[in-house]
């Protein structure tokens, strides 16, 4: 092993937010390194500049679109800047300074594509979650104007019967570039079981006076309950018409709402959705 003073020309490459992905100058970096004498050879006849991908943690905005980084912080970086089998001794300066231009970006949602099949009495409790849920569009601005969302590839399941976990691409519009290219992604999946009973339905917020009248009278519901179940709906949970609701309705035809279910109830069904209310002058 040899030990010589190497300059290396240097691109810089970061996902800064809100600006370029790659520096617009090159920086000679030199440094005090210990190698194997052809590879100190190859290292002194470098010409091309090698591209460096910064963690934008390390990257510090000093004037305007100049960002720096410690030679502290470089030697985390050696192996990507003078290759295997190299030796950091010392950098010959105390930071190296690389610019990034501003583009003009967009925050947009991430949004989910799945297929997904489930094992009998089990299904997803909730949305997806996904982190990040928003990244940045860089782009074009007309193209940035109708760039509303991103959506991850396909996430194809079968047979689901627990909860779900991973990481998925994110599918590139043309001509537009993302400050994220992977999300993660989780979903919630419980068993349940099913609770069906029949239930009155009453009326909310009618004037006194009022001669109010819903038809049916009564709707089945059916109750989809975490296994095992925490607490059984079915003598707990109302369903109503609100009055304001048929006051500004021009058909009499109205939405039976259920109350707030209790925990451990994932979601209620009602036969039928729709009830026919009259007032009587």
């Amino acid at each position: 092993m040899q030990t010589d003073v190497v300059s290396v020309p240097v691109i810089a490459e970061s996902s800064i937010p809100g600006r370029a992905a790659r520096s617009s100058d090159e920086v000679t970096l030199t440094a005090r390194c210990k190698a194997s004498g052809f590879r100190l050879i190859y290292l002194g006849r470098k010409s091309n500049a090698v591209k460096v991908r910064f963690e934008p943690e390390d990257l510090i905005q000093e004037d305007g679109d100049y960002f720096t980084i410690s030679a502290n912080q470089l030697y985390r970086y050696v192996n990507d800047i003078f290759g295997p089998g190299t030796s950091v001794e010392s950098f010959l300066f105390d930071k190296l300074s690389f610019r990034f231009i501003r583009e003009l970006n967009k925050k947009v949602p991430v949004r989910v594509v799945s297929t997904l099949t489930f094992r009998p009495q089990y299904m997803q409790n909730g949305d997806f979650k996904v982190q990040p849920d928003s990244v940045l569009v860089y782009g074009p601005s007309d193209l940035l104007a109708n760039t509303d969302a991103v959506h991850t590839k396909a996430i194809v399941r079968s047979d689901i019967k627990g909860n779900l976990h991973g990481e998925i691409a994110l599918e590139v519009p043309d001509r537009l570039r993302l400050s994220e290219n992977t999300v993660s992604w989780a979903l919630d999946v419980n068993r349940y079981v099913e609770l069906e009973t029949e239930l009155p339905v009453y009326a909310r917020n009618v004037p006194a006076g009022a001669d109010f009248s819903i038809y049916p009278s009564r709707v089945k519901a059916v109750f989809r309950c975490v296994f095992p179940i925490i607490s059984d709906p079915t003598g707990i949970v109302s369903c109503y018409v609100d009055y304001r609701e048929f006051a500004g309705s021009l058909t009499g035809r109205c939405i039976i709402h259920c109350d707030v279910l209790p925990q451990g109830v994932i979601s209620c069904t009602l036969q039928p959705e729709i009830a026919e209310c009259v007032e009587r002058l």
